[in-house]
């Protein structure tokens, strides 16, 4: 700013974020503030700091989901958590929205603007701990309305109540930075408490408007009235990748119909960082989208990247190819090029992770994409220890036990696993066969149902009998539910659920009956130093970002170029994913591809094998611009 605008005075403008704007009006209006960011903190808010809360009878049904068994109160009072902030990032307001209809009210609104996925997602959520009734949340149209009441009732007035304590509590987290910024220039506006002189902002900029969701919104609407400043947004509705927290592309492309005024649009129609066959190729494919402005963007420079469709047969050959790649990559005369991997899911990655650090190539990788660092890969590790190592006689019941709460999505409850232990001792098992044996006899119910523990049994006979490390990594993938929520969610979007370790699986396929090896290379990966750079990293600010390989989904890929980009599994049912059914969705896949590709500046490899061709393939119109 400072190079293109030598005659501005600096001190004139104030450039920030909306999270740190806000924080300043918390420590201006708060004695001695405490900002949560940790799972721990959250872990510990919800426990302690709420229990007054959520111990009131009206909230039962929460006090129930935290407190059912060990499991829930380990699990639940995060999520419980990430669910308060996420009605918040929704555009709730606790001091507004106060009584049923108020609620409905603004979830009406929220399907207007096409987010009822998301409190779809937070009812789901409230269900798998019994706070909702299942049954009520899946009708023609979504939610019926049994379902939005007793979101209303059983979750609602807790949310109010949770959010009031905290608030008295000077205990924020980092969407309250936003949240109460914008409650407090809310009331100003309400009063009728305008700004005036040195203390107004005369015009306000807001940059990668794509990406705000409401709660964004209402702050930036409420700064506008308060400030009666001009309002300039900008940004790229085709990148509007981040739906999965609460962004929506209807903010930028119809900003009259939520601020209530006209704009005047100037479309930026010059691309000045990809190379022109790059955005050619681009501009074709999103151009199917129907949701979006029409607008005939054209490229700077005349440069042209190289662009290449790989045929692989399975993720062994993928590996060798990206390999060489990257050590040609680094190897550049001209130095170290620097490489992307991105992939549309988590789970793409993970054989990518062990491989190169198991291989001592350094790269770097998001925090919540280290498969290594997750909960769910200590549970992999332990089990590949009972097919190495065996299971002492005195630790048979508890290894059966730990193996049954992982064959569903959730472990048994408290009650259930109690009987089954009493089951357990009554037989004496003394090996895992004829722990198994023993549960297949139990007669009563798990999880209200007879079935249950034949399942169970089939699962653990499955996972005992099978010789190969491929095999066993594959049957846990496919029936064992329990480990595939840890490697989920956390900064993901909707998409999530896809087993983490069936790509695992396939690359282990090198080891044969070899645990011991395969456990030895694991560890080996996971003391291997790895950067884990912020969410927003700029190549320019960390030092770091200069190392040549790069792992990351699509979602982190927003905002970085690359020398090389390599995109992952470029078949139908991964780009786009299985799971997008609506038009809207499919649209969110497009923007998600859309941007992955135009990430090279060089030269960009287009990964396939033997499964079907994304269809996004041919909506590049590549014909006759890339080596096959």
């Amino acid at each position: 700013m400072k190079a293109r605008l030598p005659g501005l005075n600096l001190e004139d403008v104030d450039v920030t974020t909306l999270n740190a704007w806000g924080f300043r009006r918390i420590r201006d209006a708060s004695v001695s503030p405490r900002l949560i960011t940790t799972k721990a903190a959250y872990h510990f808010a919800m426990l302690n700091q709420l229990q007054s809360v959520w111990q009131r009878k009206k909230h039962k049904h929460i006090m129930n989901a935290i407190t059912a068994s060990r499991w829930t109160k380990a699990t639940a009072p995060r999520l419980l958590m990430d669910m308060i902030d996420a009605f918040k990032s929704l555009g709730f307001d606790h001091k507004r929205h106060k009584d049923e209809g108020d609620f409905l009210a603004h979830w009406t609104r929220l399907e207007a603007q096409q987010l009822q996925w998301m409190m779809l997602d937070q009812a789901q959520q409230l269900a798998r701990f019994g706070v909702l009734d299942e049954k009520h949340l899946s009708g023609p149209n979504g939610i019926l309305d049994a379902g939005k009441k007793q979101m209303y009732n059983r979750f609602y007035r807790f949310w109010c109540d949770a959010t009031e304590h905290l608030d008295k509590e000077a205990t924020f987290t980092l969407e309250d930075q936003k949240y109460h910024a914008f409650q407090d220039e809310q009331s100003h506006v309400d009063k009728g408490d305008y700004l005036k002189g040195v203390a107004r902002y005369e015009h306000i900029l807001v940059d990668e408007f794509q990406d705000v969701n409401p709660l964004d919104l209402a702050l930036i609407k409420a700064m506008v009235e308060r400030n009666r400043a001009y309002l300039t947004i900008s940004g790229d509705d085709d990148q509007a990748i981040f739906e999965w927290r609460g962004a929506t592309p209807e903010y930028i492309i119809r900003p009259e119909e939520f601020f209530g005024y006209e704009f005047r649009t100037c479309l930026l129609k010059t691309n000045y960082r990809s190379p022109a066959n790059i955005v050619t190729h681009s501009q074709r494919l999103i151009h199917r989208n129907q949701r979006r402005v029409e607008k005939d963007v054209k490229a700077f420079s005349n440069k042209q990247a190289k662009i290449d469709l790989k045929k692989v047969s399975d993720v062994t050959e993928a590996l060798s190819f990206v390999s060489e790649l990257v050590e040609d990559a680094i190897a550049n005369k001209d130095g170290p090029s620097r490489v992307a991997l991105i992939s549309r899911k988590r789970a793409q990655i993970i054989p990518y992770q062990v491989h190169f650090a198991s291989n001592d190539v350094h790269f770097s990788a998001a925090e919540d994409l280290q498969v290594f660092l997750t909960k769910a890969f200590d549970q992999l590790l332990d089990l590949l220890e009972v097919k190495s190592s065996g299971v002492p006689r005195t630790r048979t019941v508890e290894t059966a036990l730990k193996l049954c709460d992982l064959v569903k999505r959730y472990p048994l409850n408290k009650a259930d696993s109690e009987k089954l232990r009493r089951h357990f001792g009554a037989e004496r098992p003394r090996t895992m066969e004829a722990a198994i044996e023993s549960l297949s006899r139990y007669t009563g119910n798990l999880r209200g149902s007879a079935e249950t523990s034949t399942e169970m049994a089939e699962a653990l006979r499955a996972f005992l009998d099978e010789d190969s490390v491929s095999g066993t990594l594959g049957i846990l993938a496919s029936k064992f539910e329990g480990l595939q929520y840890d490697l989920g969610k956390a900064e993901e979007d909707i998409f999530y659920t896809d087993p983490p370790f069936l790509y695992l699986a396939q690359y282990a396929s090198r080891y044969g009956n070899d645990f011991d090896a395969f456990v030895e290379d694991i560890d080996k990966a996971r003391e291997t130093l790895v950067h884990i750079p912020p969410f927003d990293e700029e190549a320019n600010n960390d030092p770091l970002s200069a190392k040549p390989v790069h792992l990351m989904t699509a979602l982190r890929s927003k905002g970085k170029e690359f020398d090389i980009v390599v995109l992952l599994d470029v078949v139908d049912g991964i780009w786009p994913n299985k799971n997008a059914q609506t038009v809207a969705q499919r649209e969110g896949e497009r923007r998600i591809f859309y941007v992955a590709f135009t990430r090279a500046k060089e030269r960009i490899v287009i990964l396939v094998d033997g499964r079907d061709r994304s269809p996004y393939i041919s909506e590049l119109a590549l014909t006759g611009d890339f080596n096959e």
